[in-house]
């Protein structure tokens, strides 16, 4: 490492975040991957705890459950218009603001 300028060793990391492969600059420039490996291993600034991964785990499944639950109510909610739709297509003669108030929907 200490024969490796800071330049190329800069230069060498942003090829990798920049989507090439560590073998292939390894090889490129004659150094082992472990080496680019343990550099971009030195590049990360701050270890998540466990109780802060357990904490955003948590927050995580309950944004999928309300998001679950948003889904189904939009799912009603689109059969409830369209069922409407049908009804009044079907029937033209209904009031179209009884037949939103038993549906539950807005006209």
């Amino acid at each position: 490492m200490a024969g490796i300028s800071k330049d190329i060793k800069a230069e060498i990391i942003a090829k990798v975040k920049a989507g090439q492969k560590v073998a292939d600059l390894a090889k490129a420039y004659g150094i082992s991957t472990k080496t680019i490996y343990n550099w971009l291993r030195g590049q990360v600034k701050e270890q998540v705890s466990w109780r802060e991964y357990k904490r955003v785990m948590k927050e995580n499944q309950q944004l999928k459950q309300i998001l679950g639950v948003l889904t189904l109510e939009l799912e009603k909610l689109k059969k409830r218009t369209e069922t409407s739709t049908l009804l009044l297509e079907a029937l033209p003669h209904l009031d179209k603001t009884l037949l939103a108030d038993a549906l539950g929907i807005s006209r």
